[in-house]
């Protein structure tokens, strides 16, 4: 069952990175607020700086409904991004058209064309260096360098590449092999 819910809902496409060449851009955003009414569809919500990093006005913001763990989730402009109360944001993967939830503290975030995982504080602690990655599960998430995402239906899938399965802290658990595919890795390699 497992793996059917794999392949159904985990592959959907990569957000984009919170760096963006424009400045002074105006973002489209949409998101829950804690008044716990309908979805919040609002345009110039955010914005990026010179250096092209995006920021979220400070009354959408204070709209949204943050988690027991100080974090919000919002689509700007068609990517997903959980934000802390602080206005800190990072992007992440989406799952079934929302952003992807954090599976052993973790969460996977697209980093210009290539994965890796935030913590609940938004840091990247585990370096964006994959073509494609699946969420953590048990301690141990599956990564492939070299694959690509492909459309399958409704949601996509990874093929091809070279897949390894890492811990927590980004150590692979044995070498790439291109002979794995995703959803059979970190249950093949002891």
């Amino acid at each position: 069952m497992i793996r059917a819910f794999v392949f159904s809902a985990m592959f959907a496409a990569t957000g984009w990175s919170a760096a963006n060449p424009v400045a002074n851009q105006d973002y489209r955003c949409v998101y829950a607020p804690k008044a716990k009414g309908d979805i919040v569809d609002a345009e110039h919500c955010a914005s990026s700086d010179a250096a092209g990093h995006i920021h979220l006005k400070r009354k959408h913001l204070l709209a949204l409904d943050f988690d027991r763990h100080g974090l919000a989730s919002i689509n700007i402009n068609g990517g997903w991004y959980y934000v802390r109360q602080d206005g800190r944001l990072a992007p992440v993967m989406a799952m079934d058209n929302w952003a992807e939830p954090f599976a052993d503290g973790l969460a996977r975030s697209p980093v210009g064309s290539k994965i890796g995982f935030i913590n609940r504080n938004l840091a990247l602690v585990i370096p964006a260096r994959y073509d494609g990655a699946l969420p953590f599960e048990h301690g141990r998430a599956e990564v492939c360098i070299d694959c690509k995402l492909v459309p399958d239906g409704e949601h996509f899938r990874y093929v091809g590449g070279r897949w390894a399965c890492i811990d927590r802290h980004g150590h692979e658990r044995g070498p790439f092999r291109p002979d794995r595919s995703a959803g059979d890795v970190c249950g093949n390699d002891g």
